[in-house]
């Protein structure tokens, strides 16, 4: 399904400069290339689209029009012509995430989406969408087919490369952008970095974004002790060569810098 095509925002709107980069870096690289050519001879990715037909519900515009309301609004307004599918999961390791390569499609954990009211949805979507418009699942689904691959593709270890797990984590910093944009909301914005973390009455009196914001001053200190000692420098370092989890207080930092360069 095509949108009604009228772009608000170009990727540099939202793109985080550290997401660019390093996704330049990784798709210009030999391995991905390689990679790339043995997903297309061997059809990986027709796997990879198989796991989630098998085993996860696809939502439509007459089982959950609102979601797709909002998915049109947030295509419109970030310049994706074509509405990607949207598939539902029961799995609580999982959020939302954009999967396939050349038929992007998104993922949304049941449990997540009872979450979410239309406004924060909508942030969510606009995200999701900026991630396409990045090329975010074209890393993703390379990543995930040497991962799959492991034992017969020779390169699978480049999966753990530090670089890889650099952008995982810096990608997060391209969908907080796009939600911001959308919602315009710097409180919302903020709450949605923890929203899958802490149980929502006690999120309800953290007041993100507000003077009273119980999260800030740990988030503050996390990084302030991250970029004055040399052993937390090191640790920060050799983290991003073995793992991809998001920080959490970054991702409070960027968001707060983005609003407040922006103005709004």
């Amino acid at each position: 399904m095509k949108v009604c095509f009228m772009c608000v925002y170009k990727i540099e709107d939202f793109q985080h400069p550290r997401d660019s980069k390093l996704a330049k870096d990784i798709l210009s690289s030999n391995t991905a290339a390689k990679a790339l050519k043995e997903i297309h001879e061997t059809n990986i990715e027709d796997a990879y689209i198989y796991l989630y037909q098998s085993s996860c519900p696809q939502l439509t515009e007459k089982t959950f029009p609102k979601l797709f309301n909002l998915l049109d609004k947030a295509c419109q307004m970030f310049g994706l012509e074509k509405i990607p599918k949207v598939y539902v999961t029961r799995d609580y390791r999982e959020t939302v995430s954009v999967r396939g390569m050349n038929e992007p499609f998104l993922v949304f954990s049941s449990e997540y989406l009872r979450k979410l009211d239309d406004e924060t949805l909508f942030g969510i979507l606009a995200g999701q969408v900026a991630a396409i418009r990045c090329n975010h699942h074209t890393i993703l689904c390379i990543t995930w087919g040497i991962d799959f691959a492991a034992g017969f593709i020779p390169y699978s270890d480049w999966a753990t490369d530090p670089m890889i797990n650099n952008w995982k984590r810096c990608r997060y910093f391209t969908y907080d952008r796009a939600f911001c944009l959308a919602t315009k909301n710097r409180e919302l914005s903020l709450r949605q970095v923890l929203i899958n973390v802490v149980p929502q009455n006690i999120l309800d009196r953290m007041k993100t974004g507000s003077v009273q914001d119980a999260y800030i001053n740990q988030a503050k200190n996390f990084l302030s002790t991250m970029s004055t000692s040399k052993t937390q420098a090191f640790i920060k370092k050799a983290l991003s060569a073995y793992s991809y989890k998001i920080w959490l207080p970054e991702r409070y930092e960027e968001i707060n810098k983005f609003f407040d360069e922006r103005g709004f």
